[in-house]
């Protein structure tokens, strides 16, 4: 067996269906469909996918919403069968949609995440999201409210509207981090091209890229991420549903691999891709084309590309 590692996982793409639509009806939100929240084959680039992301955040308004959603979070992991996930998530986000302080949505999540590890003898280390979209003014108290609870977190990332939001506008909040020091692992290359990755390994030191698969265009810079064993989190379902890969068989994972690349495969957003990590390795193997022993070097890099232990 493979071990399954799940690297690139966000909790805001995690919630189940269910558990929005409960909440929406006990909160009053009462449009919102289950249609809304998963996507489909007619997806049409990131921004329209982060819809459906971001459509459970509003519904979610109390503490105990999220500490609920963490909990199963950990409990679908260890349902499919994994043994470390890293979880990320958006406390600035989360705030800006419903009023909840910060560091208050912080405490929840790890207060449950850690329970219900411990429960299921699960590790799972947290990432810190800051938010693209609310702009580089907004990145210096996102990142506050992270460092304000860093004994929470083994890593920040930065994610949200790439291709608007180039990585080096962030670069004073994530040296912050780097300082206090947090892992970072950054999307890049998934709406914008190779110098989004150049700019997050080079402005921000990325030591991990979120999906960056559009290192495939740029021969120079899949030389770099080789050399310096910078992973790629790949999500394949995520990707072909974007656009940042063209379809499953035309994956860049297969140019990445070639070239040398460390690769982990990720689900990214479980609920939102209905997808789950065991699955995503199996369409690897049935849909994508890698080899078994391709698929077994891709699992044994997610091991080694861990921020905890």
């Amino acid at each position: 067996m493979l071990p399954l590692v799940d690297l690139h996982r966000h909790l805001e793409g995690s919630i189940r269906s269910s558990t929005v639509l409960d909440v929406a009806e006990r909160t009053g939100h009462k449009s919102v469909r289950r249609t809304a929240l998963v996507a489909d084959d007619n997806q049409t680039g990131l921004l329209p996918y982060l819809d459906k992301v971001d459509l459970a955040i509003g519904v979610l308004t109390g503490l105990d919403d999220w500490s609920r959603a963490a909990r199963e979070a950990v409990d679908d992991a260890f349902d499919d069968g994994l043994e470390l996930l890293e979880l990320r998530f958006c406390p600035g986000i989360i705030a800006h949609e419903t009023g909840l302080a910060p560091e208050a949505v912080i405490d929840a999540v790890a207060d449950a995440v850690a329970e219900q590890a411990k429960k299921r003898q699960l590790t799972v280390g947290l990432i810190g999201i800051v938010v693209r979209h609310l702009g580089a003014d907004s990145a210096a108290a996102q990142m506050a409210s992270l460092l304000a609870r860093k004994e929470r977190f083994c890593a920040v990332d930065l994610a949200g509207d790439e291709a608007n939001f180039p990585a080096t506008l962030f670069a004073d909040a994530f040296s912050q981090a780097r300082q206090a020091g947090l892992h970072v692992t950054i999307h890049a290359g998934e709406a914008a091209g190779p110098e989004s990755v150049w700019d997050a390994v080079r402005e921000l030191k990325a030591e991990r890229i979120g999906h960056g698969v559009r290192a495939a265009e740029d021969p120079r810079l899949m030389e770099w991420l080789a050399a310096h064993g910078v992973t790629l989190e790949v999500s394949l379902t995520s990707n072909t549903q974007t656009g940042a890969a063209p379809s499953y068989a035309e994956h860049q994972i297969h140019t990445l691999l070639a070239a040398g690349v460390p690769v982990a495969l990720c689900t990214d957003n479980p609920r939102a891709s209905n997808v789950r990590l065991s699955q995503e390795h199996r369409t690897a193997l049935a849909e994508v084309g890698l080899t078994p022993q391709q698929l077994t070097t891709v699992a044994e890099q997610s091991v080694i590309a861990a921020f905890v232990e």
